[in-house]
């Protein structure tokens, strides 16, 4: 039963919303993403890189997240990338900045994301978070990411 859920929600991300992400290949949406890919939160072990679009306060980006964390095979199979993108109606950009400016971003990310733990946001960002930050909004928009979670799978190309 849990794998049809797991189904039923990747089916959702890739043919839930095709007419909001801008018409790209997605060769060309990975290249995008690659300027930015150090800047990425790494989850799992696997060989497919998987780039991941999400809001901390969104819902869905919450229940996508609990869902690789709490599946074991998908983070053997796949490898995150996970970049905060704001829901501008969720107004999560210094909760954002708070995550990124972490010692360990990904453990505060599913402490907030997963464990549901309630975090108070910095009152100031630092000027580095914010250019990147800027970066990740930057390529998501070029991009045309609308809704969240935004999935991206790269495979590799000859």
């Amino acid at each position: 039963m849990k794998l049809i859920k797991v189904l039923l929600f990747v089916l959702l991300l890739f043919y839930g919303s095709p007419s909001y992400a801008k018409e790209l290949s997605t060769r060309a949406m990975v290249s995008l993403v690659h300027s930015i890919e150090p800047l990425a939160m790494q989850y799992g072990e696997g060989n497919i890189k998987a780039y991941v679009f999400v809001d901390p306060k969104c819902p869905h980006s919450r229940d996508f997240i609990s869902m690789i964390h709490d599946n074991e095979k998908m983070r053997s199979i796949y490898r995150y990338y996970i970049f905060f993108y704001e829901l501008k109606r969720f107004n999560s950009h210094k909760v954002i900045g708070t995550i990124y400016s972490a010692s360990s971003p990904l453990q505060k990310t599913l402490e907030v994301m997963v464990g549901a733990k309630e975090i108070e946001p910095l009152t100031s960002i630092s000027p580095v978070i914010e250019e990147q930050i800027g970066k990740i909004e930057s390529v998501a928009s070029e991009i045309g990411i609308k809704k969240r979670p935004y999935l991206i799978i790269a495979k590799e190309w000859d």
